[in-house]
């Protein structure tokens, strides 16, 4: 499984792999181990590639168009989020 999403979303943009390296100030070489998963971009550069590509930088792991969360969803991550607090602060019981 892919880890990004670069070639579809670029695919998608009708942008080249000589366009976004060029507008995102890296070789063309990087945008290809990027995209081919060989390396992965520091957070500074992936952050430039999103912003280039106009995407949410979740977009480019996960997409996130046309999806929706449930209200049970909600619960679950405000549990989650909850207990995590609880924790941090110590004061967490089961």
């Amino acid at each position: 499984m892919a880890v990004l999403r670069l070639k579809e979303i670029m695919a998608s943009k009708g942008m080249s792999r000589d366009e976004l390296s060029s507008r995102v100030d890296v070789s063309t070489t990087t945008i290809s181990n990027i995209s081919s998963e060989k390396n992965l971009p520091t957070i500074q550069l992936l952050l430039k590639i999103a912003e280039v590509l106009d995407v949410d930088v979740r977009e480019l792991f996960v997409s996130t168009k046309g999806t929706s969360i449930t209200q049970l969803e909600v619960d679950e991550a405000k549990e989650l989020f909850e207990k995590g607090l609880g924790i941090l602060k110590g004061t967490y019981t089961k």
